[in-house]
């Protein structure tokens, strides 16, 4: 592996481009771009020994603490529903 190689696959591990994607799939990506044609036990293989951290910052926003509040009676509505089959086959 050339230095060349080696460092085109940290700047992708690295990149935050890439950080929903799994390794494998980092490595499937650099070769089908023509960056790096190395399978996926060299780049863990890189990974490992180089020390390499990937970005583990969360892509979405936090989701909503408070939940559906109702401002005035008779504004929202919710109904469950349950299908039960009988001894018979039938579903009521």
């Amino acid at each position: 592996m050339t230095a060349t190689e080696r460092s085109e696959m940290r700047s992708m591990v690295q990149s935050e481009d890439y950080r929903h994607l799994s390794v494998g799939s980092i490595a499937r990506l650099a070769s089908r771009l023509g960056k790096v044609y190395a399978c996926t036990s060299t780049w863990y293989r890189a990974i490992q020994n180089g020390n390499w951290i990937r970005s583990r910052k969360r892509i979405y926003p936090t989701k909503p603490r408070v939940g559906l509040r109702a401002t005035k009676p008779n504004e929202y509505w919710h109904v469950d529903t349950t299908i039960v089959r009988l001894l018979d086959g039938s579903r009521v």
